[in-house]
């Protein structure tokens, strides 16, 4: 039975060609699928009554699945002849590969790209080349290394097409040619990189991605194993990725079918003791009236998910750290609901740019200027997880982080902070890399 996990949802699926290649790919996205047959449906070509059936007829070529805002299609064909933003070519390192789907690219393409390609390769480059299109329909062509980690290459591929605003990209399976990389693998992790690309962009430019398939040789190897997959049953899907952003806290409270919560701790829990303490360390002037745990499932999904994205992207999981976040009583019900808005930068500070701001010590936040009192005086701290990352000094106006590799405008810093050697605060710029963890409710003593 096919079913939904997370944001990826089974749509309308035709699916044509041949079959044993498409097997691979099929047996991924059933295991990235499990879950509700009612709203989950493979349609066969000319079934207009969404009737589930299992795939065998192998004449059919094509089928495509919706991964959160981007339309997935995988389908056989020549790739030479798709209408695309962007067609990507998997080559070698000398990027003139005259053989295969590579070799079809380069000719369909003409002399002026094949020429773009020899120039450019003997240049500095990213492991990737970006050509005009030539005589394909398409805007430009990039160039990868079909040798590369695919995940690694399809993710970079996504992220600029969608720093060029484009909407519509075709991959060729990547590295199943020349590099004779397994398709079971290679489908596994381009699904696998068009989620995390689905994770990080909710409203993205980039709409369609689509594999196209090229007939080789080479599939002949694989066909033992798709009839393995074929014929076994398939094991629940069980990802890292998806284990982290769906697992809770095991110290949180039930909270009895609802999607946020808020727990008062009493003091002399340990959880009570520790977050008073690290407070004191720099507020003794003031009396804690309350200590509160935030427990919203979303927000923490959204941070969990965010959270491995950094670590895969930084190549390690040291990113996060605990800060403070001053703010007045108004705002409280709305950050424990939805979380921080960096739409209200500029309201306390904007030295360091458009973002939110953290504080490293409490006594920061408890400044009148950030953490208000209320009318009776109580004034309000989030203790706050941030993914601080890779960081670098801000400035006024930024909106983004700046960019760290200046052969890459698309690779920016994770936050920005006011000293980088001794910094006192950090500005993020995305609101999922931030969850309100507790909330300190004191005043003056």
């Amino acid at each position: 039975m096919l079913q939904r996990i997370g944001l990826i949802f089974l749509q309308d699926i035709v699916v044509v060609g041949n079959y044993f290649y498409f097997q691979a790919f099929l047996d991924e996205f059933t295991k990235w699928s499990r879950g509700n047959p009612d709203k989950d449906r493979i349609l066969m070509a000319g079934d207009g009554q969404g009737i589930v059936k299992t795939v065998s007829n192998p004449g059919f070529t094509a089928y495509e699945m919706k991964i959160g805002a981007v339309t997935f299609q995988i389908a056989t064909g020549d790739i030479t002849k798709e209408k695309a933003d962007v067609i990507v070519n998997s080559t070698t390192r000398t990027f003139n590969l005259k053989s295969g789907v590579s070799k079809a690219v380069l000719e369909g393409a003409g002399p002026a790209v094949e020429s773009e390609c020899a120039v450019q390769a003997v240049q500095p480059h990213r492991d990737f080349i970006i050509t005009q299109g030539g005589y394909l329909m398409c805007k430009i062509i990039i160039h990868v290394l079909g040798e590369n980690d695919v995940r690694k290459t399809v993710s970079t591929v996504l992220e600029e097409c969608e720093q060029r605003k484009y909407t519509s990209v075709s991959f060729p399976a990547i590295g199943t040619g020349n590099a004779r990389k397994n398709p079971v693998i290679v489908a596994d992790d381009m699904i696998s990189a068009i989620v995390d690309f689905a994770w990080k962009h909710s409203t993205p430019s980039l709409k369609k991605v689509k594999v196209v398939i090229f007939l080789s040789e080479l599939l002949n190897v694989f066909y033992d194993n798709m009839k393995k997959r074929e014929n076994s049953a398939s094991p629940v899907f069980q990802s890292t990725f998806f284990e982290t952003a769906y697992n809770i806290p095991e110290h949180w409270t039930d909270m009895n079918q609802q999607l946020s919560c808020v727990i008062e701790l009493q003091p002399g829990q340990s959880e009570y003791d520790t977050v008073k303490d690290k407070f004191s360390e720099t507020c003794l002037s003031y009396k804690i009236e309350k200590i509160e745990r935030i427990q919203n499932i979303w927000l923490w999904k959204s941070y969990q998910i965010k959270k491995k994205h950094m670590d895969i992207k930084n190549g390690h999981t040291d990113n996060e750290r605990v800060l403070y976040h001053g703010t007045a009583a108004d705002s409280v019900p709305y950050v424990n609901q939805h979380g921080f808005n960096r739409s209200y930068a500029g309201k306390n500070a904007a030295a360091y740019g458009k973002g939110t701001y953290f504080a490293i010590d409490a006594s920061y936040s408890a400044n009148d200027k950030y953490s208000r009192p209320d009318s009776n005086g109580r004034k309000h701290i989030y203790v706050v997880r941030v993914l601080t990352g890779v960081y670098t000094l801000g400035y006024a106006g930024l909106v983004t982080p700046p960019s760290k590799n200046p052969h890459n405008p698309t690779d920016l810093f994770d936050s920005v902070t006011d000293n980088v050697q001794h910094p006192s605060l950090f500005v993020v710029f995305s609101d999922n890399q931030a969850y309100p963890e507790y909330l300190i409710t004191f005043r003056v003593e």
